[in-house]
């Protein structure tokens, strides 16, 4: 009777997440329990977007790009609650120059009568040297072996705002859309303020709050601390998920950056994360 109430419970888990990644892919995550898929550094501490231009988050605000960071490539994998097949591989670039910045990526994740791949472009610009904006466009490819396949495109616009020195603003507004077989179906959109403040130059605090139409809000909590320049810890907190996040990194030579993180859900478990990237520096 033991072993029977484990499998339904373990079959249970497996259907639920495959929604859940799914639904992720299509934008209409939040209620469900799965953020969009996040980089290890953004996961750690509370899968909150970086206003930074040092470091290139693939579905996060656009206008990022439009700092003058460092061209970087890189990749990382999501492994949701643990489950081996339905992990997450994303590869993404980023490349700056004088007229601005653009991003490029691509995941993908599958298993048996389940597979989705994901495409992400995105352009960032400075205006007036005291604001950053951004435009992104993401697709999305879901193919479920007994229900067909949905498509789906979302449009985003980013700004980001230096208040002060140490005190950052950006706003993001994601406009997405399925295209099924029975035509064009909207989705909620969806609005994302977050505020980032470096207190030094070791210890980072950022908070975030997250709304999709017709659901509950979600505030992220975000903490970066580094004992020693080249290797921070993170902490975070996503209220709607109710989950704990931790992270690390390490940066090697000033070029190779590895990223570590995992966040727990009360019900599906740990889910880790890694990821590795590479700057070329000026």
């Amino acid at each position: 009777m033991e072993s029977l109430r484990v499998g339904i419970f373990g079959l249970m888990r497996i259907l639920i997440t495959i929604l859940l990644v799914a639904s992720s892919y299509l934008q209409m995550s939040a209620q469900l329990g799965v953020a969009r898929s996040v980089d290890p550094a953004s996961l750690g501490q509370g899968s909150i977007l970086p206003l930074q231009g040092g470091r290139y988050q693939p579905l996060g605000n656009p206008a990022v790009l439009g700092m003058r960071g460092p061209t970087e490539v890189g990749a990382y994998v999501v492994q949701p609650f643990g489950l081996n097949d339905l992990a997450i591989s994303y590869v993404h670039g980023a490349f700056h120059s004088g007229w601005g910045g653009l991003g490029a990526g691509i995941g993908y994740s599958g298993l048996n009568g389940f597979r989705s791949t994901t495409a992400h472009l995105a352009y960032g610009h400075a205006l007036w040297n005291r604001l950053f904006a951004g435009l992104s466009l993401d697709g999305a490819f879901i193919d479920l072996s007994d229900y067909g396949h949905t498509s789906s495109i979302g449009l985003s616009g980013g700004v980001i705002l230096p208040i002060r020195e140490a005190l950052r603003l950006g706003i993001l507004i994601r406009y997405p859309f399925a295209i099924t077989t029975q035509g064009k179906q909207d989705l909620p959109v969806s609005y994302q303020a977050t505020l980032s403040y470096e207190l030094n130059a070791a210890l980072s605090v950022s908070v975030e709050w997250y709304q999709e139409e017709q659901f509950k809000p979600d505030f992220r909590l975000g903490v970066t601390y580094s004992p020693i320049p080249q290797v921070p810890i993170r902490l975070g907190y996503q209220s709607l998920l109710n989950q704990f996040s931790v992270g690390a990194g390490y940066r090697w030579k000033e070029r190779l950056i590895l990223d570590i993180a995992g966040g727990h859900h009360p019900f599906l478990g740990f889910t880790p994360s890694a990821g590795l990237r590479y700057t070329f520096l000026r």
